[in-house]
């Protein structure tokens, strides 16, 4: 239940929800700096009726409910939860990293389940503002949307707003629609820093990542698991990496359908006829706002849903596959391919 000492009350506010925070001023300001530019984190008071507030440094009381977060080649994180009270508490692991990441998952989670209680649709994608285009790259793991992104920003035409499971939602109108993304780390390939940084300058980066997690990670490549292996970057030092900024949202103008090309015939780019664009979407469209810690109710309201997936079929969709190794001049390739087209930008 680390760290120990003095907390104080913070608030924590998206487009979605109102959370309190309790935990040491050390700890919310590391908080702060991993939430930003999504959420953003404030000195707060007592919290209104219904919110849910998350602790670290605090016992919990007699009668909350073990819960416990695994991911793939990470440390486990505890909580006890007391859902009468709307109360969570970070247990384990110990130390002021540990315990920001936890808090800051829990509170994620908790805006992302109240975005889904109003009709936001989750995407397996990432989303990029490409030469002024708000471009959706949808796929699953390893389609190479974090070494598209990464390509696309380096190459001075992109910014990114989200790497993975961005929240969609269309205007009242059904027109229109707009991505926001959330504070996550981004899970990036080994090779692919070794290809957009060189070999030495990777072995720097990776040595000065500091999620805590990254100590665990190798274990995943040791084992086979994860042939390339993994690092997690936060979105802060992401920014500092490439020498840009995080953009928080970004009006969508076309859907990508990514994935990576074994041999050179194979790589391009084509249009989905519209027929077709409906399931391809459905395939990527996440069932559960959160990848863990769906404890805080998040049943969809149905009409929102209908009208974004309505809106996001009517967008200009297209597949893109591409060779990994080129990914700068693909990353190039495929915004002059969404300007020769024509899309206007939102």
């Amino acid at each position: 239940m680390a760290p120990s000492g003095p907390t104080r009350r913070y608030t924590v506010r998206s487009h979605f929800a109102e959370t309190g925070l309790v935990c040491a001023p050390s700890v919310a300001e590391h908080i702060e700096r991993l939430a930003s530019p999504y959420l953003t984190v404030a000195p707060g008071g007592p919290p209104d009726p219904g919110d849910w507030q998350v602790y670290a440094g605090t016992a919990p009381p007699d009668g909350t409910v073990p819960e416990t977060v695994t991911a793939q080649g990470e440390t486990a994180v505890e909580y006890a939860v007391d859902h009468a009270r709307r109360h969570l508490f970070h247990l384990a692991p110990e130390g002021e990293a540990w315990a920001a990441q936890s808090l800051l998952r829990a509170t994620r989670a908790v805006h992302r389940s109240a975005a889904a209680r109003q009709g936001v649709l989750f995407l397996h994608a990432g989303l990029i503002q490409l030469d002024g285009l708000g471009v959706a790259l949808v796929g699953g793991s390893r389609a190479g949307k974090t070494s598209l992104i990464m390509a696309g920003v380096l190459s001075g035409s992109g910014v990114m707003v989200c790497n993975d499971d961005v929240s969609l939602t269309a205007g009242p109108d059904g027109s229109g629609v707009l991505g926001t993304g959330w504070p996550r780390s981004i899970s990036v390939r080994l090779d692919t820093l070794d290809l957009l940084f060189g070999r030495e300058r990777a072995g720097e980066v990776l040595a000065s990542l500091s999620h805590p997690a990254n100590e665990t990670l190798p274990s995943l490549r040791e084992s086979g698991v994860e042939k390339h292996g993994t690092a997690l970057i936060y979105p802060w030092e992401y920014a500092e990496l490439l020498h840009t900024k995080v953009g928080r949202a970004t009006g969508v103008d076309a859907l990508v359908h990514l994935s990576l090309a074994d041999r050179p015939e194979e790589a391009g780019v084509a249009a989905v006829p519209p027929d077709e664009r409906a399931g391809l979407l459905d395939r990527h469209v996440l069932d559960l706002p959160n990848k863990h810690l769906n404890i805080f109710g998040h049943r969809p309201e149905p009409a929102g849903l209908r009208r974004t997936r309505a809106a996001l079929t009517a967008l200009p969709t297209f597949r893109f596959r591409y060779e990994f190794h080129d990914a700068r001049r693909q990353a190039g390739r495929l915004a002059a391919h969404l300007r020769a087209a024509g899309i206007p930008a939102s």
